[in-house]
């Protein structure tokens, strides 16, 4: 039946944001009925006024082209007429509409006062794991035609398009799903939620069967799993050394890479010639491999053929999430495609990564009052039916909260009468990746620390690979290190005993009630709570008195960090002994005490309401958190015992020495034969490898921290893929001030007007701190030069997160980019997305800290010396990531700056400019010479 509803696509463009201000240059309208494009009108409108140069910029309309325009008046009353009776469509309405109703009242004519949808909140929901939602994303994503981005005309032609696939995808969205989407509180702009009625009318007027990729479970509509067949191995055929056999391994997928191969064949020769040792951390191979040789495929494809062959699975670790999503499809699609037996990736992380069915059902009956998290549940809905992993990651949420998506994760109270068991997501993963249905676990850094024992004993001494190496003692060491603030935890003692203690909504007490032996039971949980609630802060006391009452030492930021000497630390636990079992014991009836209460709960179910059942959810976790500080406590105690040399903890209190404000804190300082201990044993030797593993020839520190044997170590440094030579040059700055000067920012930023001005390439500026790059974008953006430049300048912390500034870098020019930490490394920006690195100051960490007072105590005390062994290794590591930001291609062209003289006058220098790429060129230039350098660089190269 056709639908006689006419959609009227609108798009603005104008000289500025607000109705108030700015004045309308461009406008267009794509008519849409019936999911075709059924007209269209464009023009050009002079505003009257100066288009300011950043929306010229933005939208190619300059004042030549709107001089001989029409005035918004001269088409308004056509424009008027032609939108009366239309359902009035926009990319973010509550924008178009209000401008353009505040031009009409303007000019005389009346407001629209059209049902209005936004294309916005309707993508985002549709398409839960789309990479992003500006229109340009959407059309990218979707293969949409969209010539002209930030053009009226082209805009709305492209919208007109999205909103075809927007009613298409929802009437084709499963008759469930979109009663549970018209069921929710949901608050879109405007009429927006009209199109999942309109589309749930559809479908119960003319129902549709449901997709056979899909099942109904407890009224959820899923995406069905089927348990993969068995991984069948030992069908290899022999390894392809030769260059003729990896070509035609290859056929035309794959291009012949020289190092490449030698890594691959390295890799194998060692794994079935070397004799390998079964000490932990002896006979490993390390390997430093390039940025563009092609390391992921030169690891994956030999350990397929050992993992075939020896009948082993292959576990690869990795440092970040995103990382863990390309490694592993790389194996399901690369790899699979070109090798002649099967072979299977998983991606394996912890629970907490993982939707729970249960959970979110009973989430969706829920109203919390929050329009954000009722819209999140929206875009679950949709991606359920899409999903086969349910992994939080694959979705592209706004801003969700941690405790709410903590919430949806959590299992159900009684796993096994769950309608949903045998469906959880948590347990789809354990049949992907631990039942020996892939060769190849991927996991990252900080999973493999945990869970090394479980990886290894589970599946027979696996291979090992740790790829990005460098990052992994860092994964160790975050994640070793805890905080215990022992208000917090006192707090959610006594929030779980009044929750007990209260007899009406909400509270456990009403639940307790109603239960047989209810009341032995209050009785348990409130003896349980009240011993926490009288030991722990007799604990607080007892530390602030012993390592608090008569010395502080100066404040930093409000708060005074005291250092625990390890053997006070040691004593001190053996004094609590009692305090401390009384405290553990209580912690474990607690917990005996919810298995009981779960128990009966279970049986009397169907007696309780769902807001009752979301009661005893919470409880649960809030008595789960309050296990886990005991937990804390106890890894301090542990960490204490097991790594006594390698270990750091300390005090933290407010100001005013106020003792019931204690934060405890500690973990290990460095990785002292923490992977000998607790992760190669399970493991066969480990392959090592990374761009950037070496801090000098030696490699001492690499073999330090990650407790390799360097007697046994086979080691291999493979020379750098890309053209240094012609493709890229360093100039360091000799005459600028030293960064400890008061007057470097000021100096800095000078100095980066002038040069992003004049070289007018994308750059990336790299400090050590976000205080500084305050300062530095601060006088940037007084500058008058600046001001009156055509670049734009972006802080990380100021003007948005890392992924929103790495999206503009990528499809923006004329951008200076402020960043720190995150900001050298695990950027990959090819091309025009990046031409210049400017280091701002050498990156070695802050001294003075107690971590690094601890840590240089510790090395000094194993008779090393901390700067040379820790302090300047860290430092030559951080800064060849920094300027591994730069090639990133072979047809890659660009320059790094360091303004940080120390490089040139500090003994230390010639170890961090040796390690830099090799055969780049290096300049030594005074700064009022690095523009005509650098300008002369570009002009050759572009």
């Amino acid at each position: 039946m056709l639908n006689r509803d006419i959609y009227a696509v609108v798009d603005l463009e104008t000289t500025r944001t607000t109705s108030e201000t700015g004045r309308i240059i461009q406008i267009a309208v794509a008519f849409v009925q019936n999911k075709k494009i059924i007209n269209q009108f464009s023009t050009l409108v002079n505003p009257g006024e100066q288009i300011p140069r950043n929306i010229t910029q933005l939208t190619g309309i300059n004042q030549n082209m709107v001089k001989g325009a029409p005035f918004f008046e001269d088409v308004a009353m056509t424009l008027h007429a032609m939108l009366q009776g239309t359902i009035f469509v926009a990319h973010n309405v509550n924008f178009d509409l209000p401008f353009l109703n505040a031009e009409f009242e303007r000019v005389g004519l009346t407001t629209l006062k059209s049902t209005a949808l936004d294309t916005v909140p309707l993508s985002q929901i549709l398409w839960p794991t789309a990479p992003g939602y500006r229109l340009v994303d959407m059309t990218n994503y979707l293969s949409l035609e969209h010539d002209h981005p930030h053009q009226a005309d082209s805009d709305a032609l492209a919208t007109g398009e999205l909103l075809i696939a927007i009613l298409k995808r929802a009437e084709g969205l499963p008759m469930i799903t979109l009663q549970a989407l018209a069921d929710l509180p949901l608050v879109l702009p405007r009429d927006t939620k009209t199109v999942f009625e309109k589309a749930l009318a559809k479908n119960q007027a003319e129902p549709q069967p449901l997709p056979g990729h899909l099942q109904v479970i407890d009224s959820l509509a899923l995406r069905r799993f089927s348990e993969p067949a068995p991984l069948v191995t030992g069908k290899a055929t022999s390894y392809p050394a030769k260059k003729a056999a990896k070509e035609q391994l290859y056929g035309k997928t794959l291009t012949y890479r020289e190092q490449q191969a030698k890594l691959m064949n390295a890799i194998y020769t060692h794994y079935t010639e070397a004799e390998l040792s079964e000490t932990p951390g002896e006979t490993a191979f390390v390997s430093e491999a390039p940025t563009g040789m092609g390391k992921t495929l030169a690891y994956l494809l030999p350990y397929a053929y050992l993992a075939d062959e020896q009948h082993k699975q292959v576990v690869v670790a990795v440092p970040t999430i995103t990382l863990q999503q390309q490694v592993t499809e790389t194996i399901n699609t690369t790899l699979k495609d070109i090798l002649p037996f099967e072979v299977r990736g998983a991606s394996l992380k912890g629970r907490t990564h993982y939707l729970n069915l249960q959970s979110f059902k009973r989430a969706l009956r829920v109203d919390e009052g929050s329009t954000s998290l009722q819209f999140i549940k929206a875009q679950i809905l949709v991606w359920l039916t899409e999903t086969l992993t349910g992994d939080f990651d694959e979705l592209n949420l706004i801003n969700p909260q941690a405790d709410f998506m903590a919430k949806l994760a959590q299992p159900a109270n009684n796993p096994a009468g769950s309608p949903y068991y045998g469906h959880e997501f948590s347990e789809r993963q354990h049949v992907l990746a631990l039942a020996q249905n892939a060769q190849f676990l991927v996991v990252n850094h900080a999973y493999l620390a945990e869970y090394a024992a479980e990886l290894g004993d589970s599946i027979d001494t696996p291979y090992l690979i740790i790829d990005e190496a460098q990052n992994l003692p860092n994964a160790v060491l975050e994640q070793s290190r805890h905080q215990l603030p022992f208000q917090v935890w006192l707090t959610r003692v006594q929030n779980a005993s009044n929750l007990v203690l209260r007899d009406n909504e909400p509270s456990i007490g009403i639940i307790l009630n109603r239960l047989v032996g209810g009341q032995q039971l209050k009785s348990r949980f409130l003896q349980s709570l009240e011993a926490l609630s009288s030991e722990l802060p007799k604990l607080q006391v007892a530390f602030y008195r012993r390592f608090l009452l008569n010395g502080h030492t100066p404040a930093t930021e409000g708060h005074y960090e005291v250092e625990l000497p390890i053997s006070d630390l040691a004593q001190f636990w053996v004094d609590q002994t009692h305090r401390l079992q009384s405290m553990r014991q209580a912690v474990r009836d607690l917990a005996d005490s919810l298995d009981y209460l779960l128990a009966q709960f279970s049986n009397t179910k169907n007696a309780f309401s769902l807001s009752e059942r979301q009661h005893l959810a919470d409880f649960r976790r809030l008595l789960e958190s309050i296990a886990k500080y005991e937990q804390r406590l106890t890894s301090f105690q542990q960490d204490l015992v097991d790594f006594p040399d390698a270990s750091v903890f300390w005090l933290t209190e407010n100001q005013n020495h106020d003792n019931s404000n204690l934060k405890l804190s500690g973990g290990l300082l460095h990785t002292l034969d923490f992977f000998k201990d607790k992760v190669y044993p399970h493991f066969m030797p480990p392959t090592v490898i990374g761009a950037t593993l070496f801090t000098s020839t030696k490699s001492g520190y690499l073999y330090d921290r990650l407790n390799i044997d360097r007697e046994t170590v086979f080691a291999r440094r493979y020379p750098e893929v890309f053209d240094f030579a012609h493709q890229a040059e360093l100039v360091m700055v000799k005459n600028a001030p030293s960064p400890t000067d008061s007057g470097y920012v000021s100096y800095l930023a000078k100095q980066l007007v002038q040069l992003t001005t004049t070289v007018q390439e994308n750059t990336l500026v790299l400090f050590n701190s976000l205080e500084t790059i305050q300062q530095v974008y601060n006088h940037m953006q007084s500058n008058q030069t600046w001001q009156q430049g055509n670049m734009t300048l972006l802080a990380q912390g100021m003007t948005g997160t890392r992924s929103k500034i790495m999206k503009r870098m990528a499809n923006e020019s004329h951008l200076v980019v402020l960043g720190a930490n995150s900001f050298w490394e695990g950027i990959d920006l090819p091309g025009n997305q990046l031409r210049l690195v400017v280091i701002a100051r050498l990156p070695f960490d802050q001294p003075n800290t107690v971590l690094q007072r601890a840590e240089e105590a510790v090395l000094m005390a194993h008779g090393k010396q901390p700067f040379y062994q820790s302090t300047l290794p860290k430092a030559v590591l951080r800064l060849r990531q920094g300027v591994g930001r730069l090639i990133r291609k072979p047809d890659d062209f660009g320059a790094v700056v360091i303004y940080d003289p120390r490089i040139l006058t500090k003994s230390y220098g010639k170890t961090l400019r040796n390690m830099m790429p090799d055969q780049m060129t290096q300049h030594v230039s005074q700064d009022r010479d690095v523009v005509p350098e650098l300008k002369k660089f570009f002009d050759q190269h572009r």
